[in-house]
């Protein structure tokens, strides 16, 4: 289903990312929401920022902040996942405030081309799609390692240094399952 049909409780969801491939919130007719920090992500007088606030000023597009609720609720999700380093503070946001509408009985629709952003809706049930990607086909488990000493760690050590050898850490996949929640195309 594409996000051009309106349908009872489906609301759109706009990473910066879709701002910068050219999503015209004009264009479609559904509820859509952002985040403040996706318009801070942008930069002033950019298309894209542009893009952002003209719909803003018309009404096509609401601003709104998750409670701290729904962000530790991502928080556990993308730390769970190992993507806790890839998601920016918008990224953290968005994806709690689609949690925080699915409670209130909508069907949130992420908009991003961001992978990471991809994999902890996945993980978390929220529908996303890309606009120039095609989006995630399977979801990841990544895991920090020290390629120097191979020590596994749960979270990116400060500065992303091994504090055992000094060896800049990397992360890679684990455990991959089928992605399930891609919506249209």
């Amino acid at each position: 289903m594409g996000l051009e049909r309106r349908t009872s409780g489906r609301v759109v969801l706009l990473d910066t990312s879709a701002f910068i491939m050219g999503y015209e919130p004009s264009d479609v007719d559904a509820e859509q929401y952002t985040v403040p920090t996706v318009r801070e992500e942008l930069r002033r007088e950019s298309l894209p920022r542009l893009r952002l606030d003209t719909a803003l000023q018309t009404g096509r597009l609401r601003l709104l902040s998750p409670t701290p609720r729904y962000m530790a609720e991502t928080e556990a999700a993308a730390s769970e996942l190992g993507e806790t380093a890839a998601l920016s503070p918008a990224d953290r946001e968005l994806l709690a405030l689609g949690l925080q509408l699915r409670s209130g009985g909508k069907s949130p629709v992420i908009v991003s081309d961001d992978y990471a952003v991809q994999n902890v809706a996945d993980h978390l049930g929220l529908g996303y799609r890309g606009l120039a990607t095609p989006g995630i086909k399977q979801r990841f488990n990544w895991f920090i390692y020290c390629p120097g000493c191979h020590r596994v760690f749960p979270t990116l050590p400060p500065g992303g240094v091994c504090p055992i050898c000094g060896s800049a850490v990397k992360r890679k996949p684990g455990r991959k399952r089928p992605a399930r929640g891609r919506v249209g195309s």
